[in-house]
């Protein structure tokens, strides 16, 4: 895993922190988007304004917490959204990568998310 392009392609739109403090989508395994990170397909298990938590290849080397990451996110919703941040936790089952910024996904993109999911998976909540 290479650390990509910071801020490239970044948009304005806020650490996941412990408290969460933020709206949080934790994906149905089937609706679960894919960030791409340099040639490495992750599926996201959860998304914030200001972080992601994504799974991990199972052949892949655990980068050190701190590593600088970039990359894209193809949300439910067919958007496709690019991404810069560091990762904050590398665990064998998640990684958690806390966004830069001006890489944070607004409130809106997330609300319609969940209407995007609520549309496809009835069931979802």
């Amino acid at each position: 895993l290479r650390p990509q392009g910071p801020r490239a392609g970044c948009r304005r739109g806020g650490a996941l922190d412990e408290s969460r403090s933020e709206f949080r989508i934790v994906y149905p395994i089937l609706g679960r988007p894919t960030a791409t990170i340099g040639e490495h397909a992750f599926a996201v298990l959860d998304v914030s304004e200001r972080g992601l938590r994504v799974e991990p290849p199972r052949l892949i080397a655990a980068p050190l917490p701190g590593t600088p990451v970039a990359g894209e996110i193809r949300l439910a919703q067919g958007v496709p959204w690019p991404f810069a941040g560091l990762l904050r936790r590398v665990g064998t089952d998640s990684w958690v990568i806390e966004l830069e910024p001006d890489c944070r996904i607004p409130l809106r993109v997330i609300y319609q998310e969940q209407r995007q999911l609520r549309s496809m998976f009835l069931d979802w909540r």
